[in-house]
């Protein structure tokens, strides 16, 4: 017991282990996850998203499990063909109720199990192609599927169709049958689902051997409105076409030839066979016709009712002798020709003079050169007169010649794309019925007026176009995507245009201006081009006024730096590349507020006086310092121009006259003329062992003065000695003395600076004590006294 339970924990362990080491899906959009090709051997983990399109197509996948897609219960669609798929659970399935397509095609499943499809009430398509089961299961297997619209089934190992295999299926509407080794078919089987609107039946191998079996399921599924292919059959023989006869019964109106291989014979008899019937449409598709000798070929002569005939990459071996031989005695009688890449080169002039009903021809991806169309054409004088669309593109056409079609009265389209025409002419003669002109990837470098102004719709679509300015009052749609055009046309030249394509270009702007012109566009594809993302282009893509018809994440902007390489939806600018006039004036108005601000601050902290003074200071701090031997003067003199007369009739006399005398420096006798005033008082305060200031209210105004106590404060401390004598000759408040000079306004405060008397009698002990303060003594100390008041 103990080591069953321990073998229990061991492969619980295992389990959980396996499922945190599930892989993921490697390319995961928001709704969608296409895991093919990845290799994967297990259902990978559910992304984070709600997923509702899986692809597992092209991987290892050997078993699905019952909880592998319980993460993706909102699926829509499930591809999971091309695997090694053997066995699925039966509940495998059960979370996926809003599943509609299914595809389980080319794998390895031996049976198929009705409980797979017990909870899918949604599915509307489902793919068991390529299998190896060898019958559709126990019966009733599809019962459930009550929305099934499409059903793909059989493979090279089915071998048996019983009658309750479709039980249920009351509105289906397309079959595939691959029975290529069917044995065994229960009349009725596919009868009873009703009138199906689109069969293909894969039947070579009951072709050859059991036609009675093709004949029960032709009888079961042809219907008048039913659209009958035959793929991947070898019809070699007379015999082999007989079951047919029961398309003939049944009415079938259009019979497709897919992957087939028909011989002359076989095709005659075809013909013959659905002679006088109600077939109006016969196309052979990548088909192989084999020819041999065409005499004694006897065509059928009653196709009435026949108006299409497509015949897309038919391979005929002695492709010389295709297609005209085959046409001829049908194409007079038919409306729609459609040859695509079947190596036509000729075709005689003499046929399109006898399809006098021939309303539509397409002979694209073929061989016609200009000659071959022109003979083709008869030279535009005669056949096809009922022609109302031509498709001539991709072949070997050079040149434009528009007088083939001028007498084609009904003509209203012609498509002449991929071919190398490499230049328009400058003047050409069109029919006036024609509405739409393709004329893409043909090399064109500029347009002319050889464009019919009849035109409805005109492609110019991957040439080399730069401008595009022809006038075309009647176009309601033009495409002129991949081409190197820079600006949009003038909308004046289109009035009536609704749509227009001007993807992939070299178109860089456009706006709500530019568009005015176009007064009836509604739908605008201009992706995929190099856009200057500007507040005007981002301004008009929010709110456009037409409606944008391609994928918004091809509008991406290339410029400017800041957004770069940005969805156009997504760029944003800011304010300063979008309103610059505005910006800029707040930028200018935000400078001047900081400006006027530091201005202020200056003023009111001196700081421009600090670094004017510190200017001065450096300068005068590189010239070499005097000695006191070498000075010129004992005091240089500072005083306002006011009190000039104090100091011309008191101070110089009394102080130059003494014994000994001593030298003032006077900025109006002693300054250098013609030198600049501020180096002049550097100079005087540099030779002079005092400076002296002869205070007054005067003073204090002067702005000369200002610059001497200026230079004078910074001497004082970067020296550190006592050089300035301050004299006030009348009173003077110490507040008005500006604050910047603190250390001067301490030394009023403590000492050194004299008083004028207004006492006669103290007037010689007032010069007596200047005298001694300006003397310059022996000892090279300067006399230090405390402040005298007389």
């Amino acid at each position: 017991m103990r080591i069953l339970t321990f073998l229990s924990f061991v492969l619980l362990l295992m389990h959980q282990s396996f499922s945190l080491s599930r892989a993921q899906c490697r390319s995961c959009e928001q709704t969608s996850c296409n895991c093919s090709g990845q290799n994967l051997t297990t259902v990978p983990e559910a992304p984070s998203t709600l997923i509702t399109e899986l692809d597992l197509s092209f991987n290892r996948l050997q078993t699905i499990v019952k909880n592998d897609f319980v993460a993706f219960s909102r699926l829509q669609s499930l591809i999971v063909n091309n695997n090694r798929i053997q066995k699925i659970h039966d509940e495998a399935f059960v979370p996926l109720t809003n599943l509609e397509k299914l595809d389980l095609s080319f794998n390895r499943l031996a049976t198929l199990s009705a409980g797979w499809f017990e909870n899918l009430f949604s599915l509307h398509h489902l793919n068991l192609l390529g299998n190896k089961y060898k019958m559709l299961g126990q019966g009733n297997v599809f019962q459930p599927l009550k929305s099934l619209r499409t059903l793909h089934f059989g493979g090279p190992d089915l071998q048996s169709v019983r009658k309750s295999d479709f039980s249920g299926l009351s509105v289906l509407e397309e079959v595939v049958f691959d029975g290529k080794n069917l044995r065994y078919y229960a009349e009725g089987s596919l009868r009873q689902i009703g009138p199906l609107k689109f069969v293909t039946l894969g039947l070579n191998g009951p072709f050859w051997g059991n036609q009675k079996l093709v004949e029960a399921i032709l009888s079961d599924v042809v219907h008048q409105n039913t659209t009958l292919t035959f793929t991947d059959t070898w019809f070699s023989t007379e015999d082999q076409i007989l079951p047919l006869k029961m398309a003939h019964r049944g009415g079938a109106t259009s019979i497709i030839f897919k992957d087939v291989i028909l011989t002359v014979s076989a095709t005659m008899a075809f013909l013959h066979i659905m002679s006088d019937s109600n077939l109006t449409k016969l196309a052979l598709v990548d088909t192989k016709l084999l020819l041999s000798s065409l005499r004694s070929i006897e065509y059928p002569q009653h196709f009435n009712c026949l108006e299409d005939i497509v015949l897309k990459n038919v391979g005929v071996p002695q492709f010389y002798n295709f297609p005209v031989f085959f046409l001829g005695p049908l194409v007079g009688m038919v409306r729609r020709v459609s040859l695509l890449n079947c190596k036509l080169f000729l075709w005689p002039c003499e046929y399109s003079a006898d399809y006098s009903n021939l309303e539509y021809i397409d002979v694209s991806d073929n061989l016609l050169s200009d000659l071959a169309f022109s003979e083709m054409m008869c030279d535009g004088n005669g056949g096809l007169w009922t022609l109302q669309t031509i498709n001539v593109s991709r072949n070997h056409l050079q040149s434009i010649n528009s007088q083939l079609f001028t007498k084609l009265n009904k003509l209203k389209n012609i498509d002449m794309s991929g071919n190398a025409f490499h230049s328009l002419p400058a003047t050409c003669y069109w029919p006036p019925s024609l509405q739409f002109l393709n004329l893409s990837s043909t090399h064109l470098p500029k347009v002319t007026t050889c464009l019919p102004v009849t035109l409805r719709i005109l492609d110019l679509s991957d040439n080399d176009l730069t401008v595009f300015n022809v006038k075309l009052p009647f176009l309601t749609e033009l495409y002129i995507s991949g081409n190197k055009i820079v600006t949009l046309p003038d909308g004046v030249l289109y009035p009536r245009l609704t749509f227009l394509s001007i993807q992939n270009n070299d178109l860089q702007t456009f706006s709500s201006k530019t568009l005015n012109h176009y007064s009836n566009l509604k739908s605008l594809e201009a992706g995929a081009n190099k856009y200057i993302c500007s507040c005007d282009f981002l301004a008009f893509m929010t709110s456009p006024r037409v409606t944008f018809g391609d994928d918004s994440k091809s509008y991406v902007c290339d410029s400017p730096d800041a957004v770069r390489g940005s969805r156009v939806a997504e760029a944003r600018l800011s304010v300063f590349e979008c309103h610059t006039a505005l910006a800029f004036s707040l930028l200018c108005s935000g400078f001047l507020v900081v400006f006027l601000l530091v201005a202020g601050l200056c003023h009111k902290f001196s700081v421009v006086w600090y670094l004017k003074m510190t200017w001065y200071w450096l300068r005068a701090k590189r010239k070499p310092k005097l000695k006191k031997g070498e000075l010129e003067y004992d005091a240089f003199v500072s005083y306002s121009e006011m009190d000039s007369g104090w100091v011309d009739a008191h101070l110089v006399p009394e102080l130059e006259q003494t014994e000994p005398p001593l030298r003032l420096c006077l900025h109006k006798r002693d300054f250098v003329p013609g030198g600049w005033i501020l180096d002049n008082i550097m100079e005087a305060i540099e030779k002079s062992h005092k400076t002296l200031f002869v205070l007054s209210p005067h003073f204090v105004s002067s702005e000369w003065c200002k610059y001497e106590l200026d230079y004078t404060h910074f001497r004082v401390f970067d020296q550190n000695d006592d050089t300035v004598v301050l004299i006030l000759l009348e009173p003077i408040d110490k507040e008005t003395i500006p604050k910047k000079f603190c250390k001067l306004r301490r030394l009023m405060n403590s000492r050194t600076y004299l008083e004028w008397p207004d006492d006669d009698d103290q007037i010689p002990r007032f010069w007596h004590s200047l005298k001694t303060a300006i003397k310059r003594p022996d000892n090279g100390n300067c006399v230090r006294f405390d402040n005298v008041d007389f």
